[in-house]
């Protein structure tokens, strides 16, 4: 679809990966040349997978993906195995003080369930964050610091579509703060509801619990600076809502940006594949594409959870 040669496109994923492997998640860290290793891996494994090079937009966003899984985990191992929850941690990240222990904070007794006495620091570094979101949504003193405890508590609560607790989906400890962040803004939610109900107002919005447990439709936590917005999350998400053709547009117009509507205006091969007559004009088949264009896209709102 786009003018850019396969080598090119491979050059462009691989610079997508690198960059992924250096920052997998907001707080994260790598060192150049570790993220290169990371990088050259992942590429090497998943070209290794196909015969035939798949789509551009389809192998982008799945070696992207890999290389955040791959990279976590990476980083998990690492601190693991010397005993630093600080390891690979951004030095420009003044969010809060420090790293916990993850491990420590995940593990869980079968009768008492979690107690390990990192959940005591725990508090002292999701209270200011929280209690800041919380003040610009006009929750503040006991009604914010009572949010607060139940978000808390709703880290360690199994999901009932799952069976596993919140606290359990990090991979590492920077994860947790935008997890937290939106159990913050959901309970918020909540603490309105039960305000309103007691208004005898009308009872508008969804729950944290419908949000997350009810199965037909559950919501994830994901770090919104990571997945909310990038491709590969669109790509998982709507993958069978859109045609090759589609997303080979999508990918060549607003990811891998090698091509502008003009340039796939003038390239005959590529109007030939849209299915634009040929001798068309140039107005035709700007019209033609855009209309392709904005069709992807708004199937793509259709089909993309928030």
């Amino acid at each position: 679809m786009s003018p850019a040669s396969p080598q090119k496109h491979l050059e462009k994923c691989w610079e997508a990966c690198w960059h992924r492997a250096r920052r997998p998640v907001e707080g994260v860290l790598l060192p150049e040349d570790r993220a290169a290793e990371i990088a050259e891996r992942v590429m090497r494994n998943i070209t290794m997978d196909f015969e035939r090079l798949p789509g551009e937009a389809e192998f982008a966003a799945r070696v992207i993906e890999e290389t955040t899984e791959a990279t976590r985990d990476i980083v998990a191992g690492e601190r693991r195995k010397i005993a630093n929850p600080q390891l690979h941690h951004d030095p420009a990240d003044r969010r809060y003080p420090q790293n916990l222990d993850l491990d420590r904070l995940q593990r869980v007794h079968p009768d008492r369930g979690y107690q390990d006495s990192e959940w005591n620091r725990l508090p002292d570094i999701l209270r200011p964050l929280a209690l800041a979101t919380l003040s610009r949504k006009g929750i503040k003193g006991h009604d914010a610091e009572d949010v607060f405890i139940e978000t808390i508590a709703e880290l360690v609560r199994e999901r009932d579509d799952q069976r596993k607790a919140v606290i359990q989906e990090p991979t590492v400890f920077e994860e947790i703060i935008p997890l937290h962040s939106q159990i913050v803004q959901f309970r918020a939610i909540d603490w309105y509801r039960r305000r309103g109900a007691q208004k005898n107002q009308p009872n508008t919005g969804d729950s944290f619990d419908v949000l997350t447990g009810d199965s037909e439709r559950p919501r994830q936590f994901e770090d919104e600076s990571a997945t909310a917005v990038t491709f590969e999350r669109i790509y998982k998400e709507c993958q069978e809502a859109l045609s090759p053709v589609e997303w080979q547009l999508v990918y060549a117009l607003y990811v891998s940006q090698s091509a502008t509507v003009q340039d796939l205006v003038r390239n005959d091969k590529v109007c030939a594949k849209l299915g634009i007559k040929p001798g068309a004009s140039d107005s035709t088949r700007r019209r033609a594409i855009s209309e392709l264009v904005e069709g992807a896209l708004e199937k793509i709102r259709e089909n993309l959870v928030f």
